[in-house]
């Protein structure tokens, strides 16, 4: 019986399970009989517990000698076909169950397989841990998930409450102790490519009717710039008072109004594209930078040139007190602005290793096309070889008329319409009369 209890078949028993036998005296159910029913004699179920096929002579679960030997099984009662399996109280066995399967009967010498033995103990409650029970039929991914996503939201519930202090406080604290706060997770934060350096470039372009040159300018310095990771804004400065052009003082304009984001300029002319790529328009902080130079543009050769494209410090062209005021029409202020480098202490540098000459540039200008202004008034001649000591960025005298942010073929711009204004006793070659 104690064997029964611990196969979950505590319920049935096979003491005193006789079987009337015609013509004879009752005998004791044994090993290997098809035992469906209560015994007569007894009223007592007797349940089938066949045993594993012998391996020489003895069992192999450990049993042997726990039942007496019988003869060859008979032949189980043919069932109806279709018929299911049966379900049988027995009596005084506590609502106890015996089965009976339809399909093969036991193996030779009553054995039964060690996949009967399992069926039979489950479909009795035994032999299945706890936790299992609670899902029917064979476990599937379906309850596994479902515990396992119930596991993390009490994960999740257990974390909010500890760190808002709601929870119990862990480590024995008293409740009346205020919990620390979970800090904030961190805002996320726009990629940054590591090779964009900490400057910001203002590109200045003094600017008067040259559209044409203008739409092939913006967007071509706007990819050239990128491509080199330089940070940039580009300030397209256009004169429309009736004055003479005056580059000098439209780049101061610029340099006032470009902004405290940027740290250093680029006096650029919209007629001259950079077509090397070695060609350096970073943060010029050991002083101006010649980006031009005269050994690589295309037009002008003299040793102290320094227009077309020079770099410079916002701090170096305060130093310089910026450009003179006094260059109306074409010409001359770059040579004047190069004295005022030299008087401040500064040393202007130039592109080293540039080996395409010439051709490192595209000059876009049409001097059929584009006329310059390049007549000489009144005592004009003789005042532009002199160096003005007094005006730049002090004395210039201009109004903007309007600001606008453009876009030309995708590349971001600003447009600056500048009025500027002249003192015709001081530079009374300003005007045209």
């Amino acid at each position: 019986m104690e064997v029964l209890a611990e196969l979950g078949l505590g319920g049935l028993s096979l003491v005193g399970c006789r079987e009337a036998i015609p013509g004879g005296s009752p005998r004791p159910r044994g090993r290997g009989a098809a035992l469906t029913g209560s015994c007569r004699g007894c009223g007592a179920v007797c349940p089938r517990f066949p045993e594993e096929p012998r391996e020489g002579g003895r069992r192999s679960d450990g049993m042997q000698g726990m039942f007496p030997a019988a003869g060859p099984a008979p032949v189980p009662p043919r069932r109806r076909k279709g018929a299911g399996p049966r379900f049988r109280g027995s009596r005084g066995s506590g609502g106890a169950a015996s089965v009976s399967r339809p399909g093969p009967g036991p193996g030779p010498g009553g054995a039964m397989g060690p996949a009967r033995r399992r069926d039979a103990l489950r479909l009795r409650g035994g032999g299945s841990p706890p936790l299992l029970r609670l899902f029917p039929g064979r476990l599937s991914a379906f309850p596994l998930f479902l515990l396992a996503l119930l596991l993390g939201c009490a994960s999740l519930l257990w974390l909010q409450l500890s760190c808002s202090g709601e929870g119990p406080a862990p480590g024995g604290q008293h409740r009346g102790v205020p919990r620390q706060p979970c800090p904030p997770p961190a805002p996320p934060q726009p990629p940054e490519e590591p090779a964009w350096g900490p400057h910001r470039l203002a590109l200045l372009v003094p600017f008067r009717e040259r559209f044409e040159e203008l739409l092939a300018f913006v967007p071509y310095m706007h990819r050239f710039l990128s491509k080199k990771r330089i940070r940039h804004r580009i300030f397209i400065l256009n004169q429309v008072d009736h004055f003479r052009f005056n580059r000098a003082s439209l780049i101061n304009v610029g340099f006032l109004e470009s902004g405290n984001d940027t740290d250093y300029i680029a006096m650029h002319d919209v007629d001259l594209l950079p077509l090397n790529e070695h060609l350096d328009y970073s943060f010029p902080e050991a002083g101006p930078f010649h980006v031009a130079s005269p050994e690589l543009h295309p037009l002008y050769h003299y040793k102290t040139y320094v227009g077309g494209i020079l770099l410079l410090t916002k701090q170096h062209y305060e130093l310089c007190n910026g450009m003179s005021n006094r260059f109306w029409g074409w010409g001359r202020e770059d040579d004047e602005f190069y004295r005022r480098i030299k008087g401040a202490g500064l040393q202007v540098r130039r592109p080293s290793g540039i080996t395409t000459g010439y051709e490192t540039f595209q000059h876009l200008h049409d001097p059929a096309w584009r006329k310059r202004d390049q007549k000489r008034i009144a005592a004009q001649k003789q005042e532009q070889f002199k160096v003005d000591r007094e005006g730049g960025l002090n004395n210039v005298r201009y109004r903007i008329e309007s600001r606008t942010d453009l876009s030309v073929a995708g590349a971001p711009c600003t447009v600056l319409n500048i009025l500027l204004d002249c003192d015709t006793n001081e530079t009374p070659w300003c005007t045209f009369g």
